[in-house]
């Protein structure tokens, strides 16, 4: 199974200047962020409103407003709410390419990028003030128009790197593990599926594990299970073509696997906040990889 499949498909900025930033804002009802995904990139996140529940690999950390945490190329992760809170959420994420800090022929991508890749690092992922202020100010210079905004943006992540780097101990950081890559092969088969009939039977099969220790895997990783996000990702595959084609909802529903429309309706008004008809009639943008579901 090829690992690049799997991966976010994405291009975080432009191949000039691989950065992209994201302010993230969301509905009281809504708990779940950013489904389980993964990309090659370095992400920094800060929570702007609310709490926060960050899930990197196996490691869950709970994220005050104005917190943040640095998320490692290549880890599964997930943001959602505590399901007690009742406020809105959001936070501002700024997913770039480690070519922005230094070339792979310098001594600081051998030094410090290569160890944080290659996992050689005892790194503590959470974010300092100093760190999170960085942050919110390359998230305020990424939609001006300063000449010279793409220099200072590189200062700030260098400035928010030595911050991470500069108590670093050596040994082992979060690397993806077994029941990772037995996770990104159940969703690489999600994806290439999902439009066809898939049992939890499928899945184990592909995956050659039981039914049991895969659901128990997948709900550690993602906090939900396999199905579940089968019918999130054909929620989210449903948004494109109603935003796209003007296709009646009901062959929507069977082109995204879903053999009843009115089933289809339910998850979508769960998972979405409004039916299928009144997403399309709001024109609404399709939702980004970074939210509900990728």
């Amino acid at each position: 199974m090829e690992k690049e499949s799997l991966k976010e498909p994405l291009l975080h900025g432009t191949t000039a200047f691989p950065l992209a930033v994201y302010p993230m804002n969301f509905p009281k009802h809504q708990h779940s962020f950013a489904y389980l995904h993964y990309h090659t990139e370095f992400e920094l996140l800060v929570a702007s409103k609310g709490k926060l529940l960050v899930q990197i690999e196996e490691q869950c950390y709970p994220l005050a407003e104005g917190e943040g945490i640095f998320i490692n190329s290549g880890l599964l992760h997930t943001i959602t709410a505590p399901e007690d809170e009742t406020a809105g959420h959001g936070f501002l994420a700024v997913v770039f390419d480690y070519s922005l800090l230094c070339t792979e022929q310098e001594a600081a991508f051998q030094q410090y990028i290569q160890p944080l890749l290659h996992g050689t690092f005892e790194l503590n992922p959470l974010l300092s003030s100093s760190a999170c202020g960085l942050v919110r100010t390359i998230c305020t210079m990424y939609e001006s128009s300063v000449f010279g905004r793409e220099l200072f943006i590189k200062h700030c992540l260098l400035h928010i790197f030595y911050l991470l780097v500069k108590d670093v101990t050596p040994g082992r950081t979060a690397l993806p593990s077994t029941k990772s890559t037995l996770v990104k092969e159940t969703l690489n088969y999600i994806k290439q599926h999902f439009a066809e009939p898939v049992s939890l039977k499928d899945l184990a099969e592909h995956v050659h594990v039981s039914r049991e220790y895969l659901c128990r895997t997948f709900h550690t990783l993602s906090g939900s299970s396999p199905l579940e996000y089968l019918n999130r990702y054909r929620i989210r595959q449903s948004t494109f073509l109603l935003a796209r084609t003007d296709r009646q909802i009901s062959d929507i529903a069977l082109a995204c696997g879903f053999n009843h429309s009115s089933y289809f309706g339910k998850l979508f008004f769960q998972y979405m906040g409004c039916t299928p008809t009144q997403y399309r009639k709001q024109n609404l943008p399709v939702p980004p990889l970074t939210s509900l579901v990728c």
